[in-house]
């Protein structure tokens, strides 16, 4: 299955590329809300990222604030009747609003657009009813679709009531509905269409006919992006009680109504009571202000447009096929997701760079996604293949070389390769081998005998990959292994996780041997263990073409390997050497065997045993043995004699090195010691 799916991994990523094709461009992906709030977003954003523009000057807005309700001057209020009516609750008496047309009208407005559904029947009409004929060339009013507030889908179409209208048909009425899309942000605009089989146009619409005399509208189909010329705020707003103070009609900026003068005068609520208030790229707008900003993207025909569907799903391909193509051909995980990144990038700057100079929207969301989910799963895709691959090949290695060596050539191929030139390194090294194996061979079944060996290395070799080692090699009935060679956790957790591994199989044997000690086909082993820390050389070693071995030599490893076997002379089953025990000596318990002359080195080494670790304390007898051993190193063999005596006595029994010293010290009391003796002794068994 592996290699056959490792055969046609190009052709599964570029099948399932195919898939995720059709999928970004599935109307049940497009149509979810979680979709539809992402697309949005990534179109506001493009609207912030261009910045907004100047207001059309051809458009004047007046705004029925919340200062309109309570005019605070009462001269100014008793000068004018509008301000008068302005004081009575909410519905205005609607001579109100034929004041303000006429009043506008006079000053030379071209189109007077309320943004307002006069719905109700209310004091006034009459008169604004006039108003309205009198001036139906230059006025539009507003109407729109409502919802039923008891059932949401019955949908009403309320007009202005009756009395205002002379005649049902009257051009002066405009839908003044918007159209959120599904996140419930404003961005499009609709200035026609078929309500109730009536064709009927917003107020915008009908405003721009009646102002420049437009009569070709976008057509339904289109998707017309409005052009926001910038947030809330953005055409200033002139209270509608202004006009009707004499003191400011007259003075700046309304100058007895010059602002107006062949403008498009747009009346409508900003007040927070009248809730007119819309979501939108730029936050929250007011009504009238979303109007001004359609109108005046009908008037400058600066509508931003969708690009095609066939553009859409080109872009939507092309993306999907860079990402195939990324994962195909790059091998390294990290190139190709920063490949992905760069592609992502690039096709959002040139998705703003056809918003803001071209007025194109370029929906962002299928693309990237078909970028990400091919890419994601190419990656994933290749990963998946490279750790099953990884994990056959390791289950592989692991049974001819250590877990760490393995590791180091699966994981880091450039650390491997460097070892094959060599280099040189501080590694802690363990020799173990058992005592007396070749005699055993001569009288024990070999059958029997390799069972019992590999149930032996099966606890050791454990032991070993427990605290971190690297199993270097078997040696017949010998193990070597190494802590620092394929890497490091520091020079003393190194040597301290060497000696603890001792320690265990030290452990670990005595809990063999009692299982074994009730079995015929069994026999008891001993072992003898030397560590040593050293510099060595690491490196690869073998014929190019047929073995390689990946291993330690030098000087560090062969003292490990003599200490190993001056565990016989010494009747003890673990010595260390002095640089290991340096690096662990507040850890473990050493007893001090000797300074050694080792056969082949020419000074000799501080050799000790390992009496335990420091969870336990140091025995009684410690302190005063190496202080007998201080007294023979400075010749007191005398005084070393009595406290040796005093140390075997405290121990108990005979012990080797307390009898050992006292041989010597009576041997060198005899004989003429040279000048420069310090006490060392010679090994001349390797």
């Amino acid at each position: 299955m592996l290699e056959f799916l490792t055969r046609r991994a190009k052709w599964i990523i570029a099948a399932f590329a195919v898939l995720v094709f059709f999928f970004a461009n599935s109307e049940l992906l497009k149509d979810s809300w979680f979709w539809q709030n992402i697309e949005g977003g990534s179109i506001d954003l493009r609207y912030g990222k261009r910045g907004g523009s100047h207001p059309n000057p051809n458009i004047v807005v007046i705004g029925i604030q919340g200062s309109s309700f309570a005019y605070p001057w009462e001269d100014d209020v008793n000068a004018s009747e509008e301000l008068q009516l302005m004081q009575a609750p909410w519905p205005w008496d609607r001579r109100v609003y034929a004041g303000l047309l006429e009043k506008l009208v006079a000053a030379g407005a071209k189109v007077v657009m309320f943004d307002l559904v006069f719905a109700g029947v209310t004091e006034g009409d009459e008169i604004f009813a006039q108003a309205l004929q009198k001036h139906e060339a230059k006025v539009v009013i507003g109407s729109m679709l409502a919802r039923s507030q008891n059932n949401y889908t019955d949908v009403q179409y309320v007009m202005p009531n009756e009395s205002l209208l002379s005649d049902p048909n009257q051009p002066i009425v405009g839908f003044v509905t918007t159209w959120p899309d599904g996140d419930g942000v404003t961005r499009r605009a609709r200035f026609h269409g078929t309500i109730f089989d009536e064709m009927k146009f917003s107020l915008s619409a009908v405003s721009a006919q009646k102002f420049a005399g437009v009569s070709q509208f976008p057509p339904l189909h289109d998707s017309n992006f409005i052009d926001f010329a910038g947030p809330n705020g953005t055409y200033e707003v002139f209270p509608i009680e202004n006009v009707f103070v004499e003191s400011i009609w007259q003075t700046p900026p309304l100058n007895s109504g010059k602002i107006f003068k062949d403008k498009i005068v747009l009346v409508g609520p900003y007040a927070e009571i009248l809730q007119d208030f819309h979501e939108t790229p730029w936050g929250t707008m007011a009504g009238p202000e979303v109007q001004a900003n359609m109108l005046a993207t009908l008037l400058d025909n600066s509508f931003l447009r969708d690009s095609s569907k066939g553009v859409n799903q080109i872009v939507t391909l092309g993306m999907l096929t860079f990402a195939a193509l990324i994962c195909i051909f790059m091998r390294s995980a990290w190139i190709q997701g920063v490949s992905l990144a760069v592609v992502a990038g690039g096709f959002m700057l040139v998705a703003q760079q056809m918003f803001s100079v071209h007025s194109l929207v370029i929906p962002v969301v299928p693309p990237l996604f078909g970028l990400v989910v091919t890419g994601m799963g190419g990656i994933g895709f290749r990963y998946l293949l490279e750790q099953i691959e990884k994990k056959r090949v390791r289950s592989v290695l692991d049974k001819y070389v250590s877990k760490n060596v393995a590791k180091t050539i699966l994981g880091d191929k450039r650390s491997f390769v460097e070892s094959l030139r060599g280099r040189k390194q501080a590694v802690t090294v363990l020799f173990s081998d058992i005592r007396g194996f070749t005699s055993m061979t001569e009288g024990t079944d070999a059958t029997t005998l390799v069972s019992q060996l590999n149930e032996y290395f099966i606890d050791m070799v454990g032991i070993v990959h427990q605290h971190d080692g690297t199993l270097q090699k078997f040696i017949g009935d010998a193990i070597m292994a190494a802590w620092g060679d394929t890497h490091s956790n520091g020079l003393d957790v190194d040597a301290r996780r060497a000696i603890k591994t001792a320690l265990d199989m030290r452990a670990a044997l005595t809990k063999l041997n009692e299982g074994w000690a009730g079995k015929d086909d069994r026999i008891k082993l001993s072992i003898g263990v030397g560590v040593n820390h050293g510099e060595v050389v690491v490196g690869n070693i073998g014929h190019p073409d047929f073995r390689m071995e990946f291993t330690v030599l030098g000087d560090g490893v062969n003292l490990a390997a003599r200490l190993e076997s001056a565990t016989k002379q010494f009747k003890t089953d673990l010595l260390v050497g002095q640089e290991a025990e340096k690096l662990t000596r507040d850890h473990f318990i050493f007893r001090s065997v000797g300074a050694i002359a080792f056969k082949g080195k020419t000074q000799p080494v501080e050799v000790y045993m390992v009496l335990g670790d420091r969870s336990q304390p140091a025995p009684g007898w410690l302190a005063v043995y190496h202080e007998a051993l201080q007294l023979y190193r400075k010749r007191c063999f005398d005084q070393a004699i009595v406290k040796f005596l005093a140390v075997a006595e405290q121990i108990g029994g005979d012990d080797y090195l307390c009898g050992m010293y006292l041989e010597r010290c009576k041997t060198c009391m005899k004989e003429s010691l040279p000048e420069k003796w310090d006490g060392s002794f010679a090994l001349t068994e390797k």
